[in-house]
């Protein structure tokens, strides 16, 4: 079944936090790391795309994290900050997509790209709320 993708931002919010339950029960449980990092970008993916959304951008399908945070660095250069995650968290939806990719990360690695993409969205949730107010 295909539906048309929304471009009610709160409806990418919903749909990211549902992978943000998914990565905390996968972390808490042991879960395959390529998997929770899979999951790590499909979360951001969808709060930076519903960001955009709130700031006029027309949904787009992309995988980049770094081409949409350069979208919302154009409306608040202090997301630059997140560049670094944005780049890993590409990398990682090749990493559990595509085999010739190869090699599995470590917990650690997972765990902190988990609390760097946490501390983006809760950016996002700020400047969102702001919008709303």
């Amino acid at each position: 079944m295909q539906g048309k993708e929304s471009s009610l931002p709160d409806d990418w919010f919903i749909k990211g936090d549902d992978d943000k339950q998914a990565v905390g029960i996968l972390l808490e449980h042991g879960g395959k790391s390529s998997v929770v990092a899979f999951l790590i970008q499909q979360m951001l993916e969808k709060y930076m795309k519903g960001f955009l959304l709130s700031k006029g951008w027309k949904l787009k399908r992309t995988h980049d994290l770094e081409e949409l945070l350069d979208g919302m660095v154009g409306h608040d250069t202090s997301f630059e900050e997140f560049r670094e995650i944005a780049q890993k968290a590409t990398a990682f939806y090749f990493l559990e997509r595509y085999p010739f990719f190869g090699g599995e990360l470590s917990g650690e690695e997972i765990e902190i790209a988990y609390h760097e993409s946490l501390k983006l969205i809760e950016k996002i949730d700020e400047l969102y709320r702001q919008i709303k107010e």
